[in-house]
């Protein structure tokens, strides 16, 4: 049966303070990024470089970043009614032996190239 973690006794839910954070193994990015990176896309081409623990995203018709960088495409879901998207990365987490805890994380926004950069 599944419990969400808040009513799971002696767990804490995770409160982020980023606009862009992990939970769940999800890649959770808050709607004002994901608006100005992403506009009303709802796939994204993603990328992850193990050597720098980077992963990045860009939306599916951003043909440069197809063409540099070896991506897959997965679905940008909407997270909540404000608008906040989500990027599952539990698989990822799970192959690179990553840390899956619920966390803030570390990101740049390149707006005119509409790529986010994640580190893990």
């Amino acid at each position: 049966m599944y419990f969400p973690k808040e009513t799971v006794p002696g767990s804490k839910a995770f409160n982020a303070t980023s606009d862009v954070y992990l939970e769940a193994g999800h890649i959770c990015i808050k709607r004002k990024i994901a608006e100005k990176l992403f506009a009303s896309e709802s796939v994204v081409l993603t990328v992850y470089y193990a050597k720098d623990n980077t992963f990045m995203a860009a939306p599916a018709s951003e043909e440069l970043f197809r063409s540099l960088h070896k991506s897959n495409q997965q679905m940008l879901k909407s997270k909540n009614a404000s608008g906040d998207k989500s990027i599952s990365v539990q698989e990822l987490l799970i192959d690179n032996n990553l840390e899956d805890q619920d966390r803030n994380l570390d990101y740049e926004s390149e707006e005119s190239l509409h790529i986010l950069k994640i580190k893990l």
